[in-house]
């Protein structure tokens, strides 16, 4: 089965059919995603902060997201590939950013690569090019922070939601400017649904979020707070779904069972 390309993604735009995004980190949730049909699978930099136990997603190293994005890449069958580049990458410039682009077009096999420019997107737009040269498809992140990271803590004025006449410009110019340079989808954050319906309108190529509203040409899901895997989740009992209590509830009965000595031995495991 042939991967959906950029082509597939922006031709879904002109079609009005909706892109469904997850990001994924290993190879079982990419299979799931996959399976329910998922366009793209995102290798997300909140690897680090959710399977490798860092503080914030600002501290993944451009190594680490090698070894996730070649274990998504190597099992997608059907849809189209994308890796994060890490902040310090991002925030580094063009010459780095290439740099990583070419390690990852040499070490997997994604299709596209999302750099963060968000308000920074005047120095930055340089990257979108560099990623491009690298001979990999450009997916910038621009609007506004959100709460996580290091830049957002050091610019909690660019918080929450943007809808005025003076962020519908800036957005706009951006959208533009990016598209121009390339880029062959846009990921678009922190701003009002009435700017988000402006920017899908106005932009050739498909424009989507993880807090996107129905007027995007397509919403991302994060895998793990989609279905509830991680550890803090155990007790959740706001009605969402809770994959970490029914890990945890199969693991707790198995660890209680060992120590009151009443387990089963394990059937034994083929040879070959």
């Amino acid at each position: 089965m042939a991967r959906l390309t950029v082509a597939d993604l922006q031709q879904m735009k002109r079609d009005g059919k909706k892109i469904a995004a997850g990001v994924v980190y290993d190879v079982q949730m990419a299979r799931i995603f996959e399976r329910a049909g998922a366009d793209v699978l995102s290798v997300g930099d909140s690897v680090g902060r959710t399977f490798l136990g860092h503080e914030t997603t600002d501290e993944i190293t451009m190594d680490e997201m090698v070894i996730f994005a070649r274990a998504v890449s190597r099992v997608a069958e059907r849809a189209l590939v994308s890796t994060d580049l890490p902040t310090t990458v991002c925030n580094a410039g063009a010459t780095e950013v290439s740099k990583a682009a070419v390690l990852l077009k040499k070490e997997t096999t994604v299709d596209m690569v999302k750099a963060d420019i968000r308000t920074r997107e005047e120095e930055l737009l340089d990257e979108v090019r560099a990623v491009i040269d690298a001979g990999l498809a450009a997916y910038p992140q621009i609007g506004f922070l959100t709460a996580q990271g290091a830049r957002a803590a050091a610019n909690p004025s660019a918080l929450g939601r943007h809808s005025s006449p003076e962020d519908r410009k800036y957005v706009l110019k951006w959208a533009h400017a990016v598209e121009d340079a390339g880029a062959s989808m846009l990921d678009l954050t922190q701003v009002s649904r009435e700017i988000y319906a402006d920017v899908v309108s106005e932009l050739r190529i498909p424009v989507i979020g993880g807090s996107a509203p129905p007027e995007a040409d397509g919403k991302i899901y994060v895998s793990a707070g989609l279905v509830g895997y991680r550890a803090e989740m155990i007790d959740r009992d706001d009605g969402r779904p809770t994959a970490a209590k029914f890990i945890y509830d199969i693991v707790k009965e198995a660890v209680d069972n060992v120590h009151a000595g009443k387990w089963e031995p394990s059937a034994p495991r083929p040879i070959g």
